[in-house]
């Protein structure tokens, strides 16, 4: 079994015209959709029957060390407030690259006492994943 490391992965997010690297990812999770079910049990069946409907990809998010000068992020925020889909890459180190449309549902911010500002940004798959 190989074993993918996350160091050294990059996410880049393109603003229509550019794909920008988004700088400050320290983490990620996503692709966590699941398929619909559609109940087809009619009269005659003799329990419950099903089948799957469209595949759903769910969310993707980064947890970010925030940069109000990173012109990903930066694109992101734009994105979110123009409603738009946008096409994403997330390339891992192995040289693994999933694309994928989304839109930006949210990007946040947060900071305290003797710390970083950190924040999250939340997206939403619309479409397939393509891996190459």
């Amino acid at each position: 079994m190989a074993v993918l490391d996350a160091q050294g992965a990059t996410f880049t997010f393109n603003d229509r015209t550019t794909a920008q690297t988004v700088g400050g990812v320290v983490s990620f999770s996503g692709f966590d959709g699941e398929t619909s079910e559609q109940d087809v049990t009619t009269l005659s069946s003799t329990a419950k029957e099903y089948r799957l409907g469209l595949q759903d990809f769910g969310n993707f998010s980064l947890e970010l060390m925030r940069d109000p000068n990173d012109v990903g992020q930066a694109a992101m925020e734009a994105a979110k407030a123009a409603g738009a889909v946008r096409e994403c890459v997330l390339t891992l180190a192995s040289g693994n690259i999933a694309t994928f449309n989304a839109l930006v549902k949210g990007i946040n911010m947060s900071g305290g006492v003797d710390a970083q500002v950190t924040g999250s940004a939340n997206l939403r798959i619309t479409g397939a994943v393509v891996w190459t």
